[in-house]
Parts: C-alpha cells; sequence; structure tokens
C-alpha cells in the first residue's frame, strides 16, 4: 500500500457492517500524512486506531490498538500488536474487527469480547500465563 488513502479504502472496503470510519481528524504530521486512523463500532464502545510509525516517538512500525469506551471516563487503552507492513496491519485490523463483532452479544459484553479479540490477534511469541506449565 503506498498511501495512508489506500489502507484506509482498503479496510473500509472490507470493514464489518457494525463498524464505521471515524470522521473526525486523527491530526496531520509535517508531511500531512494522518497521525493515524480510527474506526468506532456501532455501539460507540468501541474505538480501533492504526497508528504509522513515527520515529519522533521512538515507534518503528505500524501500531495497532483498541480503546473500550472512547470519550469516557472509564476509557482504556490496549496495545494489540505492532507490525511493520502497512498491509499486515489493516488486516489484521479487520480481523480483530470480525473477532469482535464474532464474540460480542450487547452492552454488557464488550470486555469480554475485546478480550477475545486482543488474545487471537496478539503476536504468536506471546505467552499466556494460563498456558505455562511451571512442572516442566
Amino acid at each position: 500500500m503506498g498511501s495512508p488513502a489506500e489502507s484506509e479504502a482498503v479496510i473500509e472496503e472490507a470493514l464489518p457492517a457494525d463498524w464505521e470510519r471515524e470522521r473526525r481528524p486523527g491530526g496531520v504530521d509535517t508531511d500531512r500524512r494522518p497521525s493515524f486512523v480510527a474506526f468506532r463500532h456501532s455501539s460507540g464502545d468501541v474505538r480501533v486506531r492504526i497508528a504509522p510509525p513515527n520515529p519522533e516517538l521512538d515507534r518503528h512500525a505500524h501500531l495497532l490498538t483498541v480503546t473500550l469506551y472512547p470519550g469516557t471516563e472509564l476509557a482504556t487503552t490496549s496495545e494489540v500488536r505492532s507490525v511493520t507492513s502497512e498491509d499486515r496491519v489493516a488486516d489484521l485490523a479487520v480481523d480483530w474487527m470480525k473477532l469482535f463483532d464474532g464474540a460480542y452479544d450487547g452492552p454488557g459484553d464488550v470486555e469480554r469480547a475485546a478480550q477475545f479479540a486482543i488474545e487471537r490477534i496478539a503476536p504468536p511469541d506471546v505467552v499466556l500465563d494460563s498456558l505455562v506449565n511451571d512442572d516442566e
């Protein structure tokens, strides 16, 4: 993908029905590139955000984050994954949204559905403590 507009178009083409691109400006850097792209679930309770690499912030990969209850005092943001490829982060964002939708069962289920999706999109080298056998 050559430009943020191309990756946004690819994501929007594959976007699940309950998601839409946030139209608020995410900020623009000195090269006039968006500083991030965000998508919000129709419930309003979840935002998926992709930030491009930013050497000034010592971030050399695309960062996928999820915010639960954005814009409220309960807002919590989790880093899901960092990848170097713009194509890959776009695919992961769409996959995360689809996984969330598959697990989501209404407003009382936001945290569980988000955790379900995060666990499946997390880097493959992450080992969950619950899977570690201390006897070995």
